[in-house]
């Protein structure tokens, strides 16, 4: 259901450098309409160990009485509590705030919100920033929807903390056999060039390496390495690399 939006998200970044004002606003407006998203906001950890605002989007920004622009981490709240537990914090009971967040009771949601999500974002395993959505409809937890939450958590962390891949040596010869993933629906079957980078990604190869060992550019590669993570349901290349050893048949 969501994996056409995640596309055309992955798309969106990659036409050009947006702010994140435009990237939260293509997000509230297209990525999560399907959730009737009203309000979504960012937060990243910093290195004195706070929760910083780094954007905010939507109906009612003025979050500051919920989520000042800093906080301490340790701080009953949705979004440190998404990042120190490395879940997904679901409240689809607003305007009532649940007996676990006190410093919330008696304040008022934003909007007519009826939903408060969210989610961790990692960086190279780790979760360090937390994406929040109020939605204005009740939206009840499903596997389908965690799913669409840890893709799009994966293209941010991609997009927003970007390193410079260090070159490995390349003189060896890929070996391109083809591959066939066990998969549960016809719609994430995977293209022969994904299977491949997702092969070489499993050998510790980074992007900038597969581009020149394939011939592709570095943007192609990180395009389609998104593609997979959407696909496989995962939130980086560890994980990926996990399900490729578990799930993968060779084919000769």
């Amino acid at each position: 259901m969501f994996i056409d939006d995640i596309g055309e998200f992955v798309e969106f970044l990659s036409i050009k450098d947006h702010s994140l004002e435009e990237i939260l606003a293509q997000m509230t407006l297209r990525v999560l309409a399907p959730l009737n998203a009203c309000t979504v906001f960012i937060c990243e950890l910093n290195d004195e160990h706070l929760i910083e605002t780094l954007g905010v989007y939507g109906v009612g920004k003025g979050l500051e009485d919920k989520y000042p622009d800093l906080y301490s981490f340790n701080e009953k709240l949705p979004i440190p509590d998404a990042i120190r537990n490395r879940k997904v914090v679901w409240i689809n009971d607003l305007p009532s705030w649940p007996d676990e967040y006190p410093s919330l009771k008696g304040k008022p949601a934003v909007g007519n919100a009826k939903t408060h999500i969210c989610f961790p974002i990692e960086k190279s395993g780790t979760p360090v920033a937390a994406f929040g959505i109020f939605c204005n409809s009740e939206i009840e937890r499903n596997a389908e929807i965690e799913a669409f939450f840890k893709a799009i958590g994966c293209v941010l962390s991609l997009h927003l903390y970007r390193s410079k891949d260090v070159t490995l040596n390349t003189n060896n010869l890929v070996n391109q056999s083809r591959v066939k993933l066990a998969v549960a629906t016809e719609s994430n079957v995977m293209t022969d060039r994904q299977l491949l980078i997702l092969k070489m990604m499993n050998e510790g190869r980074t992007n900038i390496v597969i581009s020149e060992l394939l011939g592709y550019s570095e943007s192609t590669v990180r395009q389609e390495t998104i593609k997979i993570f959407a696909k496989l349901g995962c939130s980086g290349r560890e994980e990926a690399s996990v399900i490729y050893r578990e799930t993968l048949e060779k084919i000769a």
